[in-house]
């Protein structure tokens, strides 16, 4: 016969117990998240030392982050429109 004592007990989930309805049912109350505007691809070519500066100027504005250079492209081109229009 088989030697069951060296089974291990399942494992209980640790996840704990789901919301009630009452505070789920308030997320439908909320409103929807604003479509952000569609965004494209740029490319265009820099010497390597302007590129190395706007970079660092990125993440001293805007932090070390994704999307801190497009941030810094959009701020310059705010600033852009700006005076010139």
């Amino acid at each position: 016969m088989a030697d069951f004592t060296k089974l291990k007990a399942k494992k209980t989930s640790k996840k704990g117990t789901p919301p009630t309805p009452e505070i789920t049912n308030k997320n439908l109350d909320t409103s929807p998240r604003e479509k952000t505007t569609k965004k494209c691809k740029i490319e265009f070519s820099v010497p390597e030392y302007i590129l190395k500066e706007f970079e660092k100027e990125a993440m001293n504005r805007f932090g070390f982050k994704k999307g801190s250079k497009s941030n810094l492209f959009i701020a310059v081109w705010n600033e852009y429109t700006r005076t010139n229009h």
